[in-house]
Protein backbone atom coordinates (compact mmCIF):
# COMPACT_ATOMS: atom_id res chain seq x y z
CA UNK A 1 0.00 0.00 0.00
CA UNK A 2 2.82 2.43 0.86
CA UNK A 3 4.40 1.34 -2.47
CA UNK A 4 1.54 2.35 -4.32
CA UNK A 5 0.99 5.80 -2.29
CA UNK A 6 4.67 6.84 -3.51
CA UNK A 7 4.02 5.70 -7.10
CA UNK A 8 0.94 7.78 -6.69
CA UNK A 9 2.86 11.02 -5.27
CA UNK A 10 5.45 10.51 -8.04
CA UNK A 11 2.93 10.35 -10.74
CA UNK A 12 1.08 13.71 -9.70
CA UNK A 13 4.49 15.11 -9.48
CA UNK A 14 5.58 14.40 -12.92
CA UNK A 15 1.99 15.73 -14.29
CA UNK A 16 2.75 19.08 -12.68
CA UNK A 17 6.61 19.12 -13.76
CA UNK A 18 5.28 18.81 -17.99
CA UNK A 19 2.13 20.66 -17.24
CA UNK A 20 4.29 23.22 -16.08
CA UNK A 21 6.24 23.73 -19.25
CA UNK A 22 4.53 25.81 -21.63
CA UNK A 23 5.26 24.60 -25.27
CA UNK A 24 7.52 27.04 -27.20
CA UNK A 25 5.08 29.74 -28.86
CA UNK A 26 4.41 29.24 -33.08
CA UNK A 27 5.84 31.77 -34.64
CA UNK A 28 5.27 33.36 -37.91
CA UNK A 29 6.89 34.69 -41.08
CA UNK A 30 5.43 37.97 -41.73
CA UNK A 31 5.24 40.79 -44.60
CA UNK A 32 3.17 44.00 -45.02
CA UNK A 33 -0.40 43.46 -45.44
CA UNK A 34 -0.07 44.63 -49.37
CA UNK A 35 1.94 42.17 -50.42
CA UNK A 36 0.20 39.24 -51.91
CA UNK A 37 3.42 36.87 -51.60
CA UNK A 38 2.80 33.32 -50.32
CA UNK A 39 6.41 31.68 -49.09
CA UNK A 40 6.82 28.16 -48.50
CA UNK A 41 9.40 27.15 -45.89
CA UNK A 42 12.41 26.57 -48.46
CA UNK A 43 11.63 29.59 -49.70
CA UNK A 44 11.78 31.97 -46.76
CA UNK A 45 15.53 29.94 -45.84
CA UNK A 46 16.69 30.82 -49.19
CA UNK A 47 15.77 34.49 -48.62
CA UNK A 48 17.16 34.38 -45.19
CA UNK A 49 20.79 32.82 -46.69
CA UNK A 50 20.54 35.16 -49.37
CA UNK A 51 20.11 33.17 -52.40
CA UNK A 52 16.88 35.05 -53.02
CA UNK A 53 16.96 38.51 -52.91
CA UNK A 54 14.26 39.47 -55.14
CA UNK A 55 10.38 39.62 -54.72
CA UNK A 56 8.30 38.49 -58.04
CA UNK A 57 8.11 42.58 -58.75
CA UNK A 58 11.53 43.20 -58.84
CA UNK A 59 11.52 44.78 -55.75
CA UNK A 60 14.47 44.11 -53.09
CA UNK A 61 13.34 41.83 -50.47
CA UNK A 62 14.69 43.52 -46.32
CA UNK A 63 15.16 40.53 -44.73
CA UNK A 64 14.55 41.01 -41.06
CA UNK A 65 16.27 39.08 -38.13
CA UNK A 66 16.01 39.22 -34.70
CA UNK A 67 19.61 39.41 -32.46
CA UNK A 68 21.46 36.38 -31.79
CA UNK A 69 21.03 34.08 -28.77
CA UNK A 70 17.32 35.30 -28.76
CA UNK A 71 15.01 32.02 -28.64
CA UNK A 72 13.21 32.98 -31.18
CA UNK A 73 15.70 33.05 -33.44
CA UNK A 74 17.55 30.41 -32.68
CA UNK A 75 14.24 28.16 -33.10
CA UNK A 76 13.63 30.01 -36.33
CA UNK A 77 17.73 28.84 -37.25
CA UNK A 78 16.44 25.75 -36.96
CA UNK A 79 13.33 25.40 -38.01
CA UNK A 80 13.71 27.30 -41.54
CA UNK A 81 17.87 27.31 -41.72
CA UNK A 82 18.86 24.11 -40.17
CA UNK A 83 21.45 25.64 -38.07
CA UNK A 84 22.07 27.24 -35.22
CA UNK A 85 23.83 30.86 -34.62
CA UNK A 86 27.66 29.50 -34.82
CA UNK A 87 26.80 27.90 -38.01
CA UNK A 88 25.20 30.79 -39.16
CA UNK A 89 27.65 33.35 -38.42
CA UNK A 90 30.31 31.12 -40.11
CA UNK A 91 28.01 31.25 -43.39
CA UNK A 92 27.54 34.79 -43.45
CA UNK A 93 31.24 35.37 -42.61
CA UNK A 94 32.07 33.12 -46.20
CA UNK A 95 29.38 35.38 -47.77
CA UNK A 96 30.30 38.50 -47.11
CA UNK A 97 33.25 37.98 -49.31
CA UNK A 98 30.84 37.26 -52.21
CA UNK A 99 29.20 40.81 -51.37
CA UNK A 100 26.45 39.57 -49.69
CA UNK A 101 25.46 40.78 -46.22
CA UNK A 102 23.19 39.22 -43.58
CA UNK A 103 19.57 40.17 -42.96
CA UNK A 104 19.46 43.19 -40.75
CA UNK A 105 19.13 42.52 -36.94
CA UNK A 106 15.97 44.78 -35.39
CA UNK A 107 15.99 44.70 -31.65
CA UNK A 108 12.67 42.73 -30.89
CA UNK A 109 9.60 41.14 -32.38
CA UNK A 110 7.89 44.38 -31.48
CA UNK A 111 10.67 45.77 -33.75
CA UNK A 112 10.19 43.50 -36.57
CA UNK A 113 6.44 43.95 -36.88
CA UNK A 114 6.97 47.82 -37.01
CA UNK A 115 9.47 47.60 -39.69
CA UNK A 116 7.32 44.93 -41.37
CA UNK A 117 3.75 47.26 -41.49
CA UNK A 118 5.93 50.13 -42.63
CA UNK A 119 8.31 48.51 -45.75
CA UNK A 120 6.52 46.40 -48.16
CA UNK A 121 10.09 45.00 -49.14
CA UNK A 122 10.48 43.58 -45.84
CA UNK A 123 10.41 39.94 -44.65
CA UNK A 124 10.07 39.01 -41.15
CA UNK A 125 9.24 36.48 -38.12
CA UNK A 126 7.19 37.14 -34.81
CA UNK A 127 5.60 35.21 -31.90
CA UNK A 128 2.30 34.32 -33.77
CA UNK A 129 0.50 35.48 -30.22
CA UNK A 130 2.15 39.06 -31.72
CA UNK A 131 0.33 39.66 -35.20
CA UNK A 132 -2.23 42.18 -35.65
CA UNK A 133 -4.00 44.08 -38.67
CA UNK A 134 -0.55 46.26 -39.54
CA UNK A 135 1.05 42.62 -40.72
CA UNK A 136 0.27 39.23 -43.27
CA UNK A 137 1.22 35.94 -42.20
CA UNK A 138 2.58 33.98 -44.99
CA UNK A 139 4.16 30.96 -43.45
CA UNK A 140 3.13 29.54 -39.79
CA UNK A 141 5.96 27.47 -37.80
CA UNK A 142 4.76 25.66 -34.69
Amino acid sequence: MRRLGILLVLGLVLIGVTAGRAADPALVVIVHPDRAATLAIDEVGRIYRGRRRFWDDGSAIVALNLPSGTSLRERFSQRVLHGDSAQLAAYWNEQYFHGLFPPTVLSSGDAVKRYVASDPKAVGYIEAADVDASVRVVLTLE
